[in-house]
């Protein structure tokens, strides 16, 4: 399947700065890491991937689920998605202090829109020394066999 990566992501995610962050959410009016990167590739590149609610039921709360969450992340982006080089599209898998377990949406090869409790959804640069996040990898659904950036 072609994915294809409108120019304008950046103009786009403006539009989204600011909403809120909400557990499990995936909507503009509330959505968490997973939900707005789902949404992203719906909305902007028409690309439909599960939801992942499964993840929840490891134990966001207790250290020991957190790392349970993320593993079960990284399980499931290997199972049901591709590594790429970082790229407009992709999604980002993040870790921070590093734990992977947060996820963003790839705006440019640099450049990160997600959804964080502490900001709500805002964005990031990975060259920013200050930046809270690392980038552990770039993924698309292994279903997406060319990217084509329009």
């Amino acid at each position: 399947m072609l994915m294809t990566v409108p120019a304008d992501l950046e103009d786009r995610a403006a539009d989204l700065i600011g909403r809120p962050f909400l557990a499990k959410g995936d909507a503009p009016s509330g959505w968490d890491c997973r939900g707005l990167a789902r949404w992203c590739l719906r909305e902007w590149c028409g690309v439909t991937v599960p939801d992942y609610q499964d993840l929840y039921a490891a134990g966001i709360v207790s250290p020991g689920g957190r790392r349970e969450r993320a593993r079960l992340l990284a399980e499931g982006l290997g199972a049901t998605w591709r590594p790429v080089q970082p790229q407009p599209g992709a999604v980002a898998l993040l870790s921070w202090l590093g734990q992977a377990g947060h996820v963003g949406f790839m705006l440019s090869a640099t450049r990160i829109l997600h959804a964080d409790i502490r900001v709500g959804t805002a964005t990031f640069d990975l060259t920013d020394p200050a930046a809270a996040y690392r980038l552990k990898g770039a993924f698309v659904p292994a279903f997406v066999t060319d990217i084509r950036h329009a």
